[in-house]
């Protein structure tokens, strides 16, 4: 019998109104989308899908994040891993929108066979809680967590769907150890603080970027690395969100200017 990875108690499955009941304890006026998740990480074009789909009255899909309109739908690399969510409704909670959601939930159901993603689109992208996915099939409700029906590659270590999201199915993951990186931070990064970028052809690229991340950061490269702002140590390992603008001199003397993601 399946249990939940979280607590370790056994996980149950969720009938449509349960679902429902759950989505109006959420506080009123939360806007969201019904979403019916149709394609989960498989290979293909999908264009008789979308065809269907229109022509079933639906006008707007999520495509691997993004969302599209089905009356020009996106051109997919047939080699490549995709997944499809229609939108079934858009709504918001209130007592008076049960029916409606009730209706909409059971179609999702229908069409995806037993899950049903809520898209609360008020809520920042990166929030833990923009999306709640909820199934037919099992659910804790200890953990208020739902997980999709198990399948063999769910166990598999050549399939992604089921794997480690921390090490891809791998068993390892690699991780910075700022004591190798620099280890003597007494020495500037003039001076070749970052030991993997101090040698070797690479050096002058990435003493480009260093520079450039001074840059924009504000903070000087020829102190010792212990003295730097943490912010900046923490961006000279981890990487730093934001482009920064590099600018350089060609073998001609040209100069010329390109921007980049720093990654650390």
């Amino acid at each position: 019998k399946p249990h939940c990875p979280e607590c370790g108690r056994p996980i149950s499955r969720q009938s449509p109104q349960a679902i429902v009941d759950r989505v109006l304890e959420l506080p009123e006026g939360s806007r969201f989308q019904v979403l019916s998740p149709l394609v989960r990480e498989r290979k293909g074009e999908f264009v008789d899908l979308f065809a269907d789909l229109q022509t079933k009255g639906y006008s707007r899909a999520r495509v691997d994040g993004e969302t599209v309109q089905l009356s020009s739908p996106p051109t997919l690399k047939k080699q490549e891993k995709h997944t499809i969510e229609v939108v079934v409704d858009r709504l918001t909670v209130k007592d008076s929108a049960k029916r409606r959601l009730t209706d909409s939930v059971e179609t999702a159901l229908g069409l995806s066979g037993g899950m049903v993603v809520l898209d609360f689109v008020d809520l920042p992208e990166d929030d833990p809680e923009r999306e709640r996915m909820y199934s037919e099939h099992l659910y804790c409700a200890h953990d208020d967590l739902s997980f999709e029906e198990l399948e063999p590659r769910s166990f598999s270590f050549n399939s992604p769907f089921g794997a480690c999201p921390e090490c891809t199915g791998i068993g390892t993951r690699m991780e910075v150890d700022p004591e190798l990186i620099v280890p003597d931070q007494d020495k500037s990064l003039d001076e070749g603080a970052i030991h993997p970028w101090s040698h070797g052809h690479t050096k002058d690229y990435f003493g480009r970027l260093v520079g450039a991340l001074a840059d924009a950061l504000g903070f000087r490269t020829d102190i010792p690395f212990a003295g730097l702002p943490q912010r900046a140590k923490k961006a000279l390992l981890y990487g730093h969100k934001t482009q920064i603008e590099v600018r350089y001199r060609n073998r001609y003397g040209r100069e010329r200017v390109y921007t980049t993601p720093f990654e650390g």
